[in-house]
């Protein structure tokens, strides 16, 4: 019988050594997203021989199962047990596709649970065409307000969640329909879950952050970026600001999936992302 684990914090060190392993570029890999979605997607640790797996439920309510094994590891046997004819693995990256025959496996992907990738420089310079409206908007904001930034952590933790607040108030779906509860609990650990992120002040009140992690030596991902409506241009300032940090340290930036929101994606289609970054659905052919 299989023996399942409800994640804690206490599974950091386990976890975050399995993604460091696998090396992947997919925005779902790290212990920060499982631990802060953990009650979204009724995450549980299961163990098998060839390595650890995660059972989940997407928000269709359909049963799935995260790899933290690489799955050209595992034996054909403990795959299709895995999959049981009902379930799917979720998400696959490319390069393990070579491991599954057509003829037994079927391959799927969503646009919608694509990932977004951009060159850090690109963000970090707004040059080119893409970017003229973003560059309009952060030269507008720059012109009429004198921002500075200060890394989140300690006092200031309170004031990312008088942002996060705010933006809340002044978004038009309710709570239950945001990531207001999962954002709020990523500030009170951001310690534990080793999160980078700065907070931005506008006449020393606090006006917005962007918070995220590395997922691998060659690329950082932002998993969060809040700020209030009343700063016209803040959302290009923070972003251009942020990539001008991390430019000299990694190549791209994840600026994850649109979950099949129309403005969402017109917004990160609008930066110039230089791959959508497929992740594919495994499950039993027949």
């Amino acid at each position: 019988m299989d023996i399942k684990e409800t994640i804690d914090l206490t599974h950091r060190s386990i976890l975050a050594d399995h993604f460091h392993q696998l090396n992947l570029s997919i925005s779902d890999y790290t212990f920060a997203n499982v631990y802060l979605f953990r009650n979204v997607h009724r995450y549980e640790i299961l163990k098998k021989d060839c390595g650890i797996f995660i059972s989940a439920y997407n928000r269709q309510g359909q049963n799935y199962i995260m790899p933290l094994a690489d799955l050209r590891l595992c034996s054909a046997e403990i795959i299709k047990e895995l999959l049981d004819h009902e379930n799917f693995f979720f998400p696959v990256p490319e390069e393990w596709l070579s491991c599954l025959p057509e003829k037994t496996f079927r391959v799927t992907h969503d646009d919608s649970e694509s990932d977004y990738i951009y060159l850090t420089k690109n963000m970090a310079s707004f040059a080119g065409k893409t970017y003229t409206r973003h560059r309009n908007h952060l030269n507008q904001f720059c012109g009429r307000y004198r921002p500075h930034g200060l890394p989140i952590g300690g006092v200031n933790i309170d004031d990312a969640t008088t942002v996060l607040r705010q933006w809340q108030y002044e978004s038009i779906v309710t709570e239950s329909k945001t990531d207001f509860s999962v954002c709020a609990e990523a500030l009170r650990h951001f310690t534990e879950l080793a999160l980078w992120g700065t907070i931005y002040y506008i006449e020393n009140k606090p006006a917005g952050f962007i918070i995220g992690e590395p997922l691998n030596a060659d690329m950082f991902c932002l998993h969060f970026a809040k700020a209030s409506k009343r700063y016209h241009g803040i959302y290009e300032f923070m972003f251009n600001d942020t990539a001008k940090k991390l430019e000299s340290k990694y190549r791209y930036l994840n600026l994850e999936e649109d979950m099949g929101n129309g403005n969402l994606r017109r917004t990160k289609t609008s930066y110039g992302p230089v791959m959508i970054l497929k992740k594919y659905r495994i499950s039993l052919a027949c």
